[in-house]
């Protein structure tokens, strides 16, 4: 009920407008979200580069219905992609389809994202689509699907364990040669077409990671459980891939020791870093997703006004 009402609150506009105008929301926020400008974020890759861990960028922005706003976003990818060529940066990018353009066209969708991949390309990195809520799953699939098929063989997708379709989505895509970001999810969905239970959900988790090192394409385990990291681990023991083959993803600013941790013992490791003012539905998503994030945010919110 708690986590449902979250996410509700962070598709609210009302409730957006008055968390934005607090300084103590915006405070902590910055927990969770590397800054509101471009320099902020790569600043934070150069931080955790330093550290041994690799970085996605994602400009935060969705459900946007004007195309001028669309372009824009992409505009904010392409200069990332400049300067983290420039830079040498050992970063990627994460695209949120209804960021760009999406819900103003499909056309105007495939025009953007496939300039973001162009450029990607061009810089030697990769370009993970965003999976958002179960009303845009399939076009986002469909998405990838296509542009593949155009020929950016440097674009993957996300996908959500908690919902029943993932597995026939992972085969499908891994099919296709896409590396894809395996994650449990962070939306409220109806139980017909998703897991409501968190035993369910990991299980389900464990299969479709299953899945992508049984094949032949890179794994982006996208997770702060330990236990599915250890179940991961022991599998990739299993079919032989080695740390090369495949990465541990975890959000910027959320369990920390278990990144560094991960990285001592050899493994892999890249941070979802996002930027950009539009930070309200992330961060609630964020508080949405583990209590402890939300008793942070609530510890927080008390010693500032004591």
């Amino acid at each position: 009920m708690l986590r449902r009402t979250l996410v509700a609150a962070s598709r609210s506009a009302k409730l957006r407008r008055v968390a934005t105008d607090v300084p103590i929301a915006r405070n902590v926020a910055q927990r969770f979200v590397a800054g509101e400008t471009l320099d902020d974020a790569l600043r934070a890759t150069r931080e955790l580069n330093a550290k041994g861990m690799s970085v996605t960028l994602d400009h935060l922005g969705e459900s946007v219905t004007d195309e001028a706003v669309a372009r824009r976003s992409a505009e904010v990818y392409l200069e990332a992609l400049r300067r983290i060529a420039d830079d040498g940066l050992d970063c990627s990018v994460s695209v949120k389809p209804t960021s760009l353009g999406l819900d103003v066209s499909v056309a105007l969708c495939d025009e953007l994202v496939g300039a973001i991949c162009a450029e990607a390309a061009r810089c030697g990195t990769h370009v993970t689509v965003d999976m958002e809520g179960s009303d845009h799953t399939q076009a986002t699939v469909d998405l990838v699907v296509r542009l593949r098929g155009a020929g950016h063989d440097n674009v993957g997708c996300a996908v959500q364990t908690y919902l029943h379709r993932t597995a026939d989505d992972v085969r499908r895509l891994t099919g296709m040669g896409a590396s894809l970001r395996i994650c449990k999810g962070a939306y409220a969905e109806p139980e017909d077409i998703a897991y409501q239970d968190r035993e369910e959900i990991d299980d389900n988790y464990v299969r479709c990671a299953e899945l992508v090192l049984a094949g032949d394409t890179f794994g982006r385990f996208a997770t702060h459980d330990h236990r599915i990291i250890g179940r991961i681990r022991n599998l990739a023991r299993r079919y032989g891939v080695g740390p090369g083959r495949y990465e541990f993803q975890m959000l910027y600013g959320i369990r920390e020791p278990l990144q560094l941790q991960l990285v001592e013992r050899g493994e892999r490791v890249r941070i979802y870093v996002p930027f950009g003012d539009e930070w309200y539905p992330y961060f609630v998503r964020r508080l949405a997703e583990r209590p402890a994030n939300l008793a942070f945010f609530l510890r927080a919110l008390v010693g500032r006004r004591a």
